[in-house]
């Protein structure tokens, strides 16, 4: 009897020992399931915003993941191309971006989100703002878009590949190297 006590009390502390185990794994495992949303929804109200506002975000990315053809068709001044499904075999083209804001659209905000999404948890990018409503809320609200008659392709001479201020310091950088080249040369000469 004396021995029935001690194992009765063993295994009920076993038992608890595994329940308490198994709560906690339980709870843990439902825990780590849950991640809060890492990239921001923004109105299209605020999308313009920032976009006007280039003291606040000078180097603001304004990505459109439709297709081409919606594209073609219509997009926001400044905006660069690469489709949703794209976005991973084109990812250099966004790296240098990785800690700049990003607004992301689509049509109506279901790509864009993916999108987002995606560059958030795939890609490790920090300020990304997905356009909810897409372009669609864009016009519907009165904001400017690029359209085939507008002329060029709406990116205001723009993208993301080569800015026009690189190519100026490139520019600038090679004639000084020039003049100063021309100034030693002429000063052995003499």
């Amino acid at each position: 009897m004396k021995y029935m006590k001690k194992f009765n009390s063993i295994s009920f502390k076993i038992i608890i020992i595994i329940g308490f185990i198994f709560f906690t794994s339980t709870f843990l495992k439902s825990v780590s399931f849950v991640k809060a949303q890492s990239y921001t929804d923004i109105s299209v109200q605020e999308a313009y915003n920032m976009i006007q506002d280039d003291s606040l975000y000078p180097n603001l990315v304004i990505l459109d993941v439709r297709e081409q053809y919606e594209y073609d068709e219509n997009h926001l001044y400044n905006a660069t191309l690469i489709p949703r499904l794209e976005i991973d075999d084109r990812i250099s083209e966004l790296l240098p971006y990785n800690d700049t804001e990003i607004i992301v659209y689509c049509r109506t905000g279901g790509r864009s989100a993916m999108a987002s999404q995606n560059l958030d948890e795939n890609h490790h990018f920090t300020k990304i703002y997905n356009m909810l409503g897409g372009i669609n809320a864009w016009i519907d609200a009165g904001f400017p878009v690029w359209t085939p008659d507008d002329g060029a392709n709406g990116t205001n001479g723009q993208s993301i590949g080569f800015t026009s201020n690189i190519f100026f310091i490139i520019m600038i950088g090679t004639i000084s190297i020039i003049i100063l080249h021309y100034r030693k040369s002429r000063i052995k000469i003499n």
